[in-house]
């Protein structure tokens, strides 16, 4: 019998590769063979599970159990390739996206336990985007499962009825209905309910079960009494892989008093309860979580064996084509892991609703005679929405679904005041349309329109430009088709696009933040304030796929909220490049605590979630650090940092130190890390910068010393070229004459800080080494770290920038404005070798458990060119 044979019952037996070896030795092949084909089916499996993506952190007890080789070569398979074949004909997805979906499912499934093992137990947790498709994977990891031998599915869809609806209305189409007699569910149109003692039939079947519940008390314990009536031997055959959409969402234990407690003893939250107690009672379970906002299950007590901490595997998605995510809206901070250079401006599509709007918009506290107000901000919102809806029809879709998104309370006795409000708006514009205000009215819309084209031109984004001209024959049919809804709780007539209403305007709270797809969704006008990061994620309904119109859609929203979308799509971005870092480097989930950066204003999530703190650990190992916010209105605080720079350099030369200034720059050598420390516990840090902060480098720093390294230091007054020089101004520090540099704040600045979004050039890392312009600009960043550590090993560099307070934005630059500071600013950008001793470095800090601070705030930018 030939090697391929072999490894083809390995690949189709539907055993355990142990139970194959055995067998075929029963069946008498020679040992060397079967060893040899068992080799080569785990090579074959275990490059689905490491080498495809996208990268995830595993447990390294896992990496040994190899069992799928990849829905290609399952024999036989029917789900995956129906599946696959409506994604491409009937949905007409790109090839590059069902690839995509292809790699990512594939991996996954990998990392479940073999469905044909005597015990299933796995915990693991896959991190999407909002409005990004996770239910597209979950539908793919489903479908190949089944393919695989996993026979029972039931999928936790969040806890409201639309999305458990929208959830099983989706699989139905994607998985029943392309496969009619081979899937059985319970659940439907209701949810879940029992139906006698029916249990064994569904188990014994030939073909797959599913079942779509709500993540309620009631249903999840209807579900499990109903599984305890079905006979051991058939539940004990029977693998069930547990979706849990939205699993950051009820999932999550938060009952009082776990902090210290042992997790056999403290007390559940209901929800937690009855999952904990399916996933106990079945003896072949996976459960697997998806979630966008990740951040409270990364911190559930990974002691609790029976808790839902994702200790097998954590996965990021990649993020698909065409994905309108944080990033890409409001934009966000440079980071160490970025390949680009380039800055991550958001678009232009967010619009500012002032604060003395926000009054006559939601309510004080406990004012329960409250009336909302049309205010100017949301009659621009509406129209735009109704110009942006005809613009469409323009475009050819004028069928399809287009909505707005009102959400300025939670509180739902506002919800239909402000339904009646809007509605009143409409019915003025549908009589203006129609009557003598009609010219004045267009004339307004005309001018709105022009404003919003010049601001996000559609050619830019792949759209058909379109005058008011060409959509201005759609608005009297948008504005009289369009319909005002409340979704609440208590609401009768809700969002649907079911019923025919093409054109709807939604006016809620809770019920729209989470999970629940707003389809065509334009216009979002948001001021409801969240304090925590998955809250406020969760409520950007905004985010997602915006085929034909990715230049249209506009978001209405308070200064305050913008900026905190801008600090979360940062914090986004690290936690997925931690996962990736850490994955590629072979850590598991038990041994690396995601990493999650504070904020000053908000919560990582809630309180209860995050009961299991302790020190967490920050390292400045091969790290770049820059200061990147200032005080730039408070003139005593940035003459103090101008004093104290002065000074420092100053005692610099009385110490002897000698200043050398090659290429511009002033340099001093081997300078004492007393005096280093002595500088930045005097130097003032802004308090958003968590990580550039005296606490954490000074503790860093004599961690260090203790160790041998960071004794010496090399200081560099950051310059110019001499040509340069004639053309600044000029400020005296410690008797040495440095040019004033130029560093624009971002637009997006508030009067309490600004932020410059970058200090340092990538060839600023090496100042201080003998290296010419060309090496230092055209090196990359590991290059010079790896220069450094060859020339000046164990040594740090401090870097002093000073900044012109009217420094002024460079030609050409977006999102830029000037400083326009008190007083002179002063920068410090720091680098650090490698980091010596057992600890590597690592300085405690006080945070969620598994969740310390970023390790730095770097960003990258090229300098001025006369600076160069």
């Amino acid at each position: 019998m030939n090697a391929d044979w072999l490894v083809q019952q390995f690949i189709h037996s539907r055993r355990t590769p142990e139970d194959v070896v055995k067998n075929l030795r029963e069946g008498g092949f020679d040992e060397t063979a079967i060893r040899a084909a068992h080799d080569e089916f785990l090579k074959l499996a275990g490059r689905v599970k490491r080498l495809s993506p996208p990268p995830m952190l595993v447990e390294s007890e896992q990496t040994a159990q190899s069992w799928y080789p990849g829905a290609d070569l399952i024999e036989d398979a029917r789900v995956w390739p129906a599946l696959k074949r409506y994604l491409l004909e009937e949905k007409h997805w790109p090839t590059s996206a069902v690839h995509s979906l292809h790699a990512a499912s594939d991996k996954i499934v990998a990392w479940l336990q073999t469905p044909w093992a005597a015990k299933i137990n796995t915990r693991g947790l896959v991190v999407g985007y909002v409005q990004s498709g996770k239910t597209a994977n979950f539908t793919a990891v489903i479908a190949k499962a089944a393919d695989a031998g996993y026979r029972f599915f039931i999928v936790l869809s969040g806890t409201k009825t639309a999305l458990r609806s929208q959830t099983q209305g989706r699989l139905e189409a994607e998985l029943l209905q392309l496969n009619t007699g081979l899937w059985f569910s319970p659940t439907s149109v209701s949810d879940f309910k029992p139906m006698g003692n029916n249990v064994d039939f569904f188990l014994t079947q030939k073909g797959f079960v599913l079942c779509v519940v709500k993540k309620n008390t009631t249903i999840l314990r209807k579900l499990t009494a109903w599984l305890r009536g079905a006979s051991p031997a058939n539940i004990q055959q029977c693998p069930f892989l547990v979706i849990d959409d939205e699993a950051d969402e009820a999932s999550v234990n938060t009952a009082r008093g776990q902090a210290g407690a042992n997790p056999d003893d403290y007390d559940r939250t209901v929800i937690n309860r009855r999952l904990v107690e399916l996933l106990r009672f079945l003896p072949k379970a996976a459960y697997l979580g998806y979630t966008a906002t990740p951040f409270a299950n990364v911190l559930i007590d990974p002691r609790a064996e029976d808790d839902l901490y994702p200790r097998d595997f954590i996965v990021t998605l990649p993020k698909p084509i065409g994905h309108f995510g944080t990033e890409q809206i409001f934009g966000r901070e440079r980071l160490l892991e970025d390949a680009t250079e380039a800055e991550f401006q958001g678009l232009d599509m967010v619009r500012l609703v002032p604060e003395d709007e926000v009054v006559l918009l939601k309510p004080p506290t406990n004012q329960h005679d409250f009336v909302p107000e049309v205010t100017s901000s949301l009659a621009d919102a509406m129209r735009y929405f109704w110009l942006a809806t005809a613009a469409r029809a323009v475009r050819g879709q004028a069928n399809e679904f287009s909505t707005m998104l009102i959400h300025t309370t939670q509180l739902v006795r506002v919800h239909e005041a402000m339904r009646q409000q809007v509605e009143a708006f409409r019915l003025s514009s549908v009589q203006a349309l129609a009557g003598a205000g009609r010219p004045e009215l267009f004339r307004e819309l005309e001018e709105l329109w022009s404003q919003e084209n010049q601001r996000v031109p559609a050619d830019q984004m792949g759209g058909q430009p379109v005058s008011f001209s060409e959509l201005s024959g759609y608005l009297d049919e948008v504005v009289n088709q369009c319909q005002v809804v409340v979704d609440n709780s208590r609401s009768d007539y809700r969002l649907s696009y079911q019923d025919g209403t093409r054109i709807q305007i939604a006016i809620g709270g809770n019920t729209l933040s989470r999970g629940l797809t707003l389809e065509g969704l334009v216009v979002s006008f948001f001021v409801r304030a969240a304090g925590a990061y998955d809250t406020l994620l969760q409520m950007g309904r905004w985010f997602g796929y915006r085929p034909g119109y990715a230049d249209l859609p506009r978001m209405w929203m308070t200064s305050e909220l913008r900026d905190n979308f801008y600090d979360l799509a940062t914090i986004e971005a690290e936690v997925r490049q931690e996962i990736e870092r850490y994955a590629q480097l072979g850590i598991t989930p038990k041994e690396f605590g995601v990493r999650i950066r504070t904020h000053p204003a908000l919560e990582i999530t809630a309180p209860l979630k995050m009961q299991h703190v302790s020190d967490a650990a920050v390292s400045y190992d091969r790290q770049i650090i820059q200061t990147v916010i200032f005080k730039h209105r408070d003139a005593a605080w940035l003459t103090s940092n101008l004093t104290e720079t002065d000074r420092f350099l100053q005692k610099l030369q009385d110490q002897g130190l000698p200043a050398a200034r090659p290429a511009g720059h002033w340099i001093f050598r081997a300078v004492p890390a007393a005096l280093v420390l002595d500088f930045l516990q005097r130097y003032k840090f802004h308090p958003g910068s968590q990580v550039a902060s005296t606490g954490l480098l000074a503790g860093y720093i004599r961690d260090q010393n203790q160790h041998g390294s960071l004794n010496v230091w090399n200081v560099v007054v950051r310059g110019v070229t001499a040509r340069s020089r004639e053309l600044r101004e000029e400020i005296n520090l410690g008797g040495l004459a440095a040019p004033l540099l130029q560093r624009a704040k971002r637009s997006t600045s508030s009067l309490d800080g600004a932020h410059i979004g970058v200090l340092m050039s990538r060839g600023d890392i090496g100042l201080d080494l003998s290296l010419s312009p060309s090496e230092l600009s055209q090196s990359s960043e590991d290059a010079l770290k790896d220069k450094r550590q060859s020339l000046v090993p164990n040594t740090g560099l401090l870097i002093i920038y000073p900044i012109d307070k009217d420094s002024q934005p460079g030609h050409g630059a977006k999102g830029k404005s000037p400083l326009e500071a008190a007083e002179h600013v002063i920068g410090l950008g720091l680098v650090f070798p490698e980091a010596v001793g057992g600890s590597r470095g690592r300085q405690s800090y006080i945070t969620v458990d598994l969740a310390p601070l970023r390790p730095a705030d770097w960003e990258y930018d090229e300098p001025e060119a006369e600076e160069g």
